[in-house]
């Protein structure tokens, strides 16, 4: 059974009354609540996934499970509905779960004032602001694939793959594949530019190299899981499989590919 347990929660009023059910129910299964998320055995999540990508970013990716309750929209990341808190804790108590480990991206951006690291659990966009036309250069390892010219470049993880990338052609990668998507964002294929049209996977040995093709080109805008990060005098972006994991707690009867059908197909 866990002994101690954090809470991170979005600020409205449906959240902060799932907070308070938590607590209780928790404290009355023998859990203690602590106010540190390095000392807790698990971390409630309450919200949706844009709660599940702040409490990453604001924890550094903690070592401690995560488990999602859904008061958000899609709740693709969360695994229990707002009336499932009694059912989950049962499920705690008999040792009914799993922990699924995401991996994350790290990327490196280099820039005019220096070096600057990043970690994204869903993608890595490297594009260009407004609707000026991008040139970026792509190499995989130590081999150089091909300038890209278009709107811009998408990286991303298996558990990343039915986010922004799906919306963009990205084919959906189950979360036990190990490998790593690139996705080309509005790709300029003619006469006079030769882009890559279709998405290429990566193997996780594998870094990304990104780098504006031209000086103009170095106007470019950096976004980690829809923030953005980085823009402008971008000089190159190195992305690769990072060391950290998002651990999400799984029911036993989890499936990924029943939870693609119900949320995204």
């Amino acid at each position: 059974m866990i002994e101690k347990f954090n809470i991170f929660a979005n600020g409205d009023e449906v959240s902060a009354r799932i907070v308070r059910e938590v607590r209780e129910k928790m404290r009355s299964a023998g859990a203690e609540y602590c106010e540190e998320e390095e000392e807790a055995d698990l971390i409630f999540c309450i919200g949706g996934d844009g709660a599940l990508l702040r409490l990453l970013r604001q924890y550094d990716f903690p070592q401690a499970p995560i488990v999602g309750i859904n008061t958000g929209h899609l709740g693709f990341f969360q695994e229990i509905p707002v009336d499932g808190i009694d059912e989950f804790i049962s499920m705690l108590q008999h040792g009914d779960y799993h922990i699924q480990e995401n991996s994350a991206l790290s990327a490196d951006i280099c820039t005019e004032g220096g070096l600057k690291k990043i970690t994204a659990i869903n993608e890595i966009v490297i594009r260009g602001e407004g609707e000026r036309l991008m040139h970026l250069d792509m190499s995989i390892g130590e081999n150089y694939i091909s300038r890209f010219s278009g709107d811009g470049i998408l990286i991303c993880t298996p558990a990343g793959s039915t986010a922004y990338n799906y919306s963009l052609g990205g084919v959906i990668v189950d979360p036990e594949v190990n490998m790593l998507q690139v996705t080309p964002i509005a790709p300029v294929n003619n006469s006079a530019y030769r882009s890559f049209t279709s998405g290429i996977i990566v193997p996780t040995n594998k870094t990304i190299e990104i780098l504006p093709a031209k000086d103009e080109d170095r106007f470019v805008v950096v976004i980690e899981d829809g923030r953005i990060v980085a823009r402008d005098d971008v000089k190159k972006v190195t992305v690769r499989v990072a060391e950290r994991k998002a651990k999400i707690v799984r029911f036993s009867n989890y499936n990924f590919w029943s939870k693609v059908k119900d949320k995204i197909l």
